[in-house]
C-alpha cells in the first residue's frame, strides 16, 4: 500500500508539536498518544525514538505525579528540552525539503494500483496537459481549419494534427531519423540518439503568436522559457529584427606579400572589387539566379606575431631551411618589428547572400574557386579558404519592455525584482567567470531550438562566444574601417545609441588590430536597463509607475531553412511546420527571442527563490530514473528520497525493491517497434546485416 507523503509529514509534525505542548502542560505520554492517530507502527516508532520514549511509554526520565514534575531530575529535563529544541530546529531546516516532497507526492492515494494502471494514469495526465496547452495556444492563433489538408503549412493545422494524434492514443506525434538514412549520413554509424522534444508556448514576436519546438535533455528549460514568455507577452511581447539579406562570409588567406608591397596590392584589389565579385559569382550561379550571390568584397590586413615568445617554432624552421626567412616577419628579442619581409597577411572577405540556406557549402565553394584569381591579382600565395562562423552581417536582435507592475514574482514586488535583475546583470558584465554561466543559460534556449529545427548549433555557439569576447570590430587595417568610423561619428553627434553594446576600438601607434580580434573581455550577450517611458508619462503615470524594465539580446545567428540535412530528417520538416515554415530571417528572430526569454527566466529565478530547490527535485528525479524506476512511479520514488533526505542510487533501488515495483528499461515500452524521437536505436554499420529493425536500449 502506498502511504500518502502528505499524511506522513502531517503526522510527524503533529507529534512534534503535541510533544512540546505536553511538556508545557505536564501531560503524560499516554495522554499524548491518545490524541494522535498513527498511519502505521513503524512511523510511530521512528518518532517515538526521536522523542526519547522509554520502553514503558514514559518520557525518560520524568515521573508524572498528579500532573506535577519532580525537580530532582532538573538536569535530565534540561537535556530533554534541549533534544526537543534540536528536533524542532531540524524540522525547521527540513521544511523546504519536505514541502517539495509533498508537492511531488500529491496525487499518490492510499490505494493499490498495478504498474500498468499507474502507467495508464500517467499517460492520461500527460496527454491532458499537452492537449490543454495546445488548445490554449490555438485560441491565440485563430479558428481551426477543421481538417488537415495534405501540404497545408499553417500552424493551426499543425496543432490540430498534434491534438488529433494525442487523442487517438499514439505515444508521440514525431518520429526520429530512419536508421538506414542515418547509416548513409555519417561514417561508422552504429545508431541514432534520441532526445526529448517539447514545445515552448506563450511567445508573441512582432505581434504574432508563435509555438517554438525545443529539443533538450535538461529539465525545466522549456517550462522556464514558456513562463518568461507569458510574462513578457502579457504586456507588449517581443520585438525582433534580422537583416534583410541572409549573408555568409567566405575567407581567403593570401600569404607572402612583402611589407613594401602591401599598400599597393590592397589598393589595387579594392579598385578591382567589381571584377572579383563577378568572378566569385561564377562559383555560386544558383544563388545568383535566386537573387543572391556575392554582394560585396572587403579586405583585411592581419598582423603576424612579432616576438619569438608569442609564436615559437618559426625561427627553427628558418634555421633548418624548412622555410625561407623572407616569408616571416623580422623579429627582435623585445618583440618590435623592423618592417621587414612579410609582417602581415591579406585576408579577403566575400560576403555572399545565400537566401534561406545556412550557406556553409556555398561559402566554401566560392572561397576555393576564387582563390587562384585572387592569388594572381595580388602576387601572394594561397593559404586557407573557408567560411567564417563569426558573421557580423547576420546579427539578429530581440528586445522587450515591461513596466514594474508586470515584474512581480514569487511574492516580490516588481520594483525589487527589477533592481535585483540589474544587479545580477552588472555582475556578469564585470566578471567573466559569471558571464560564462550567464551566456550558457542563453545558449540553453538557442541550442534547443537549433537542435529541433536541424541547425548547426556548433556554428551558432562559436559565433556567439566570439561575439561575447568582443570580436567583430573593425580597425584602420580594414577596408571597412572608414565607413564604420563615419557611422560612429554620426551616432556621437546625434547622441543616440543604436541599441548595440558593440564599441569600435581606437588603434594605437604601437599596433593596429585586425577586424577579427580577441577583444578586451568576455561579456554577457544580453543587456538590461531601466528607462522612463514617455507614453506612460503622457498617460498620467508618475514616479516608479512610469519606469520600464528593458531587455535585449543581439548576436550573430547563422541558420537556414532550406538545404542541408533538413530534407533527410522528417522531424525537421515537422518542427519547421509547427513554426509556420519560417524563412531564415524569421527563424533567427525566434531563436534570439528564446535566448532572451531563457536568460530573463534564469536571472529572475536566481534573484528570487534561487535554483537549488528546483535542482534538488531534478537531481532526485534523475537518480530515480537511473535506478530503473518504472515511469509511472518516478514521482513516488523521487518524493521518498527527498522526504528521507537520501538522494542516492542505493536509496532509490531499496525503495523500488521494498515496494515491489520492478526495474524498468526502455525495451519494456509497448511501442518498441517505433523509431521515436524519445528513444535510442542501435544498428551496426554493416551493409550486409539485414536482421531486423531498431533495437531499444
Amino acid at each position: 500500500m502506498v502511504r500518502s507523503t502528505s499524511s506522513l509529514h502531517y503526522h510527524h509534525h503533529s507529534l512534534l508539536s503535541n510533544h512540546n505542548t505536553a511538556i508545557a502542560l505536564h501531560l503524560s505520554p499516554s495522554d499524548l498518544s491518545s490524541n494522535v492517530s498513527t498511519p502505521d507502527s513503524s512511523a510511530s516508532q521512528d518518532v517515538s525514538s526521536l522523542l526519547n520514549y522509554t520502553d514503558d511509554g514514559q518520557i525518560a526520565p520524568q515521573q508524572i505525579n498528579g500532573h506535577r514534575l519532580e525537580h530532582q531530575h532538573q538536569q535530565e529535563q534540561d537535556h530533554i528540552m534541549e533534544s526537543s529544541r534540536q528536533a524542532q530546529e531540524d524540522e525547521d531546516q527540513d521544511s523546504e525539503r519536505r514541502a517539495l516532497a509533498l508537492e511531488l507526492g500529491q496525487g499518490q492515494e492510499d490505494v493499490i494500483m498495478t504498474e500498468e494502471e499507474r502507467r495508464d494514469q500517467l499517460e492520461k495526465e500527460r496527454k491532458a496537459t499537452v492537449i490543454s496547452n495546445l488548445a490554449e495556444q490555438r485560441k491565440m492563433i485563430g479558428s481551426p481549419n477543421g481538417h488537415l489538408l495534405e501540404g497545408d503549412l499553417s500552424l493551426d493545422a499543425r496543432l490540430d494534427a498534434i491534438i488529433a494524434t494525442e487523442q487517438e492514443g499514439a505515444p508521440f506525434p514525431v518520429y526520429g531519423l530512419d536508421e538506414q538514412i542515418a547509416n548513409n549520413m555519417i561514417e561508422n554509424c552504429i545508431g541514432t540518439l534520441g532526445m526529448p522534444m517539447g514545445l515552448a508556448f506563450n511567445f508573441t514576436i512582432n505581434g504574432s503568436p508563435l509555438v517554438i519546438p525545443m529539443a533538450i535533455e535538461e529539465p525545466s528549460v522549456i517550462a522556464a522559457v514558456s513562463s518568461a514568455a507569458k510574462t513578457i507577452s502579457s504586456f507588449q511581447g517581443f520585438q525582433a529584427t534580422a537583416p534583410e539579406r541572409n549573408m555568409i562570409v567566405a575567407q581567403v588567406q593570401l600569404l607572402d606579400i612583402k611589407d613594401a608591397d602591401m599598400d599597393r596590392v590592397m589598393a589595387r584589389m579594392q579598385e578591382q572589387e567589381k571584377a572579383i565579385q563577378e568572378e566569385a559569382n561564377e562559383y555560386c550561379t544558383n544563388m545568383v539566379m535566386r537573387g543572391g550571390g556575392v554582394q560585396r568584397v572587403s579586405f583585411h590586413r592581419v598582423r603576424r606575431h612579432v616576438s619569438r615568445e608569442s609564436f615559437k617554432g618559426q625561427d627553427l624552421l628558418v634555421k633548418h631551411g624548412v622555410i625561407s626567412p623572407q616569408i616571416v616577419p623580422s623579429r627582435s628579442q623585445s618583440g618590435s618589428s623592423s618592417q621587414g619581409r612579410c609582417s602581415e597577411w591579406l585576408v579577403v572577405h566575400l560576403h555572399v547572400d545565400v537566401g534561406d540556406a545556412m550557406g556553409a557549402n556555398c561559402a566554401n565553394t566560392v572561397a576555393e574557386g576564387i582563390a587562384p584569381f585572387l592569388a594572381k591579382m595580388s602576387g601572394g600565395r594561397i593559404g586557407v579558404r573557408i567560411l567564417s562562423n563569426l558573421n557580423v552581417d547576420r546579427i539578429a536582435k530581440s528586445t522587450f519592455r515591461l513596466p514594474f507592475s508586470h515584474m512581480g514574482y514569487k511574492s516580490l514586488p516588481g520594483k525589487d525584482v527589477a533592481v535585483r535583475l540589474l544587479e545580477a546583470y552588472e555582475w556578469a558584465d564585470l566578471d567573466p567567470y559569471r558571464a560564462a554561466t550567464h551566456n550558457k543559460g542563453i545558449m540553453n534556449g538557442i541550442d534547443a531550438v537549433a537542435l529541433a529545427t536541424g541547425q548547426d548549433w556548433r556554428a551558432i555557439e562559436a559565433g556567439a562566444h566570439a561575439w561575447a569576447s568582443g570580436a567583430g570590430t573593425y580597425s584602420d587595417r580594414s577596408s571597412e574601417h572608414s565607413s564604420l568610423n563615419a557611422q560612429e561619428s554620426d551616432q556621437r553627434e546625434s547622441g543616440k545609441q543604436n541599441g548595440s553594446k558593440r564599441k569600435f576600438r581606437q588603434d594605437t601607434s604601437e599596433g593596429c588590430e585586425a577586424r577579427i580580434s580577441r577583444g578586451d573581455a568576455y561579456k554577457p550577450l544580453t543587456r538590461y536597463w531601466i528607462e522612463e517611458d514617455e507614453e506612460r508619462l503622457a498617460q498620467g503615470f508618475k514616479g516608479q509607475d512610469a519606469l520600464m524594465f528593458c531587455g535585449e539580446l543581439e548576436m550573430p545567428i547563422m541558420v537556414g531553412t532550406k538545404g542541408g540535412v533538413l530534407s533527410t530528417n522528417p522531424v525537421h520538416a515537422f518542427t519547421l511546420g509547427v513554426m509556420r515554415y519560417p524563412d531564415s530571417k524569421q527563424l533567427a528572430m525566434a531563436m534570439v527571442t528564446v535566448g532572451l526569454a531563457q536568460n530573463f527566466a534564469a536571472l529572475r529565478a536566481l534573484v528570487t527563490e534561487g535554483i537549488q530547490r528546483g535542482h534538488m527535485a531534478l537531481h532526485a528525479r534523475n537518480i530515480a530514473i537511473s535506478a530503473g524506476t518504472p515511469p509511472a512511479s518516478v514521482d513516488e520514488v523521487t518524493a521518498h528520497m527527498i522526504d528521507t533526505g537520501r538522494i542516492r542510487l542505493g536509496a532509490a533501488r531499496s525503495y523500488i525493491e521494498k515496494r515491489g515495483l520492478g526495474l524498468y528499461s526502455a525495451g519494456m515500452s509497448a511501442n518498441s517497434s517505433n523509431v521515436s524521437i524519445m528513444s535510442s536505436s542501435v544498428h551496426l554499420n554493416n551493409n550486409n546485416n539485414n536482421n531486423g529493425g531498431p533495437g531499444r536500449l
